[in-house]
């Protein structure tokens, strides 16, 4: 009698609590919604599993699963199949030595806890989990990688963006074409339509004073060569018109070239006697022209000449410009370091026959008071110089020559050894006006 009165009690304190509804029951509800419906917390008591061998084993009827004991490596987890799909199971990977655990393909990182569903024939990630294993980038870093494999980036045709403080920052689009500041780059480098004195740095030091780059301002492209600042002026420019500066600050070129300072030209070639050289000059602006008119001293030179032998003629400039005004030097010298230097006239004129040649003046180097004495004809001028015996095997004759022109265009300038031996010459041309 006592133990029904017992059992009857029991059932009246359980109805208090447990309710039933077309099926559905409850727990300190009396509307349950579902199958089963509880008001209040429930717990689904951890079993502690350890591991054994960087593997672990969890046992079947298994809600939630703490993993403990240490690991030398990444935990592998076995879990059996569950007897119905939808058992739900939470795994807390509490182990020391920092690696992660993995089941199915899906691993729980260190410290971290991750609950699976029994669903399709295999234990599945419910709370966006890592993905299967080397699929996913661990910002921790990643190992076993193959590139051409594994990347970070999209499989569409869709870009792909950069972010800091959830503001892009930087675009890859699907073309290739990278861009930083813009979201449409147009080029393989687009740095975007922002204008600032500082653009790209090649190298700028933590403090900033020592900047190595590129910069833009309104229509100039800067380069930066050990700024000390940022915002300091450029040390070259290039306009958009292709004009450059140098040494001209953040300002427009006013020439193809314009140098504030000093220009040097190393290693220039030598001119050969077969071309003529422009000489350059400066106004009172620094801008560098040409002479005015056009060819004015112009300079031609043979350089020295090869030796011409005693009685013999060669050509020692040629192509000399039709229509023109020159002045003619003539240099040689004998084995007594004397020297013979002469000046003469001469146009270059083919029409008409109006070409001609003739003397000017002279001296007689360490002398410095005798001339020669020049013989003219239209085309040539002979001249003469009273020179001594020399130890060379000259006489007082070894200085003398003939220059001449070929009347016909082109001019050539000719020189015909006089004297007793041989010799060499050197033979300067200079325009002085143009017809």
């Amino acid at each position: 009698m006592k133990k029904n009165l017992l059992l009857l009690s029991t059932l009246c304190l359980m109805s208090t609590a447990m309710y039933a509804q077309s099926g559905n029951v409850g727990i300190n509800t009396a509307n349950p919604g579902t199958t089963l419906d509880v008001n209040g917390a429930i717990t689904n008591r951890e079993t502690a599993v350890a591991v054994t061998g960087n593997a672990a084993t969890i046992a079947a009827n298994t809600s939630q699963v703490q993993l403990t004991g240490a690991a030398t490596a990444a935990v592998a987890i076995t879990a059996p199949a569950a007897p119905n799909a939808g058992q739900r199971l939470v795994i807390y990977n509490n182990t020391t030595g920092g690696f992660g655990a993995t089941l199915n393909g899906f691993t729980i990182a260190n410290g971290q806890a991750m609950e699976f569903a029994y669903s399709n024939g295999g234990w599945r990630a419910t709370n966006n989990g890592a993905a299967p294993a080397n699929t996913a980038w661990n910002i921790l870093g990643n190992t076993g990688t193959n590139p051409a494999t594994n990347f970070l980036g999209t499989t569409d045709g869709q870009g792909l963006a950069f972010r800091t403080n959830n503001t892009e920052k930087a675009r890859i689009l699907a073309n290739g074409n990278v861009g930083i500041g813009t979201t449409t780059p147009n080029t393989k480098l687009d740095l975007g339509s922002d204008v600032a004195t500082s653009k790209l740095a090649i190298y700028n030091n933590p403090a900033g004073a020592d900047f190595y780059g590129f910069g833009l301002s309104g229509g100039l492209l800067h380069f930066h060569a050990a700024s000390t600042t940022l915002t300091a002026p450029p040390d070259m420019v290039l306009h958009s018109s292709g004009q450059l500066g140098i040494n001209i600050g953040a300002t427009n070129p006013t020439a193809n070239l314009d140098v504030n300072g000093t220009a040097r030209v190393r290693s220039t070639p030598f001119i050969p006697n077969t071309s003529v050289a422009t000489p350059v000059y400066q106004d009172a602006n620094g801008v560098i022209s040409r002479s005015s008119p056009n060819g004015q001293g112009n300079v031609m030179s043979s350089g020295t000449t090869a030796t011409i032998a005693a009685g013999a003629t060669a050509t020692v400039l040629t192509g000399v410009p039709d229509g023109a005004a020159y002045t003619v030097y003539v240099s040689t010298g004998s084995g007594c370091s004397q020297v013979a230097l002469a000046e003469f006239w001469l146009l270059a004129v083919n029409a008409n026959g109006y070409s001609g040649l003739m003397g000017k003046s002279g001296m007689l180097g360490g002398n410095g008071t005798v001339g020669p004495t020049f013989t003219e004809t239209q085309n040539s001028s002979t001249a003469t110089w009273n020179a001594g015996a020399c130890q060379d095997g000259g006489n007082n004759t070894s200085l003398n020559y003939r220059i001449s022109i070929t009347p016909g265009t082109p001019h050539s300038i000719q020189i015909t050894n006089l004297g007793n031996v041989p010799r060499q010459y050197s033979v300067v041309l200079v325009r002085i006006g143009l017809f």
